[in-house]
């Protein structure tokens, strides 16, 4: 028996964001109630190391899971990058019932910053 293709999609979905790291920057997002910068990420997430976060976010972003924002007019002269959840996140948190305790994770994100 073929499984359907919708099924298929959310095992593959769901292997990238099952990466420990991965499910740790999915869920700080989730908690935020605003895009985080790459230097605030560093400070919510301090175990996971700079050259780690960053290959994390590129899968992320490659597949979909995030958006970056770059924005100017900081002090150094490069546009700094901002991370949110795509809508294809929201919507897999959805069908896990992970948006259901979103005020929750936003309550504890809340108590940490």
């Amino acid at each position: 028996m073929e499984t359907p293709k919708k099924l298929e999609n959310m095992r593959k979905e769901l292997e990238i964001i099952s990466e420990k790291t991965r499910y740790k920057i999915l869920l700080t997002l989730l908690a935020s109630e605003k895009s985080l910068s790459f230097s605030r990420l560093r400070e919510i997430l301090p175990s996971i190391p700079e050259n780690n976060l960053n290959y994390h976010l590129k899968i992320l972003k490659e597949n979909n899971f995030i958006k970056n924002e770059k924005r100017i007019g900081y002090k150094r002269s490069e546009p700094r990058s901002f991370y949110s959840l795509s809508k294809k996140s929201i919507d897999l948190f959805d069908n896990l019932g992970l948006t259901a305790v979103k005020e929750e994770f936003q309550a504890l994100f809340k108590q940490m910053t």
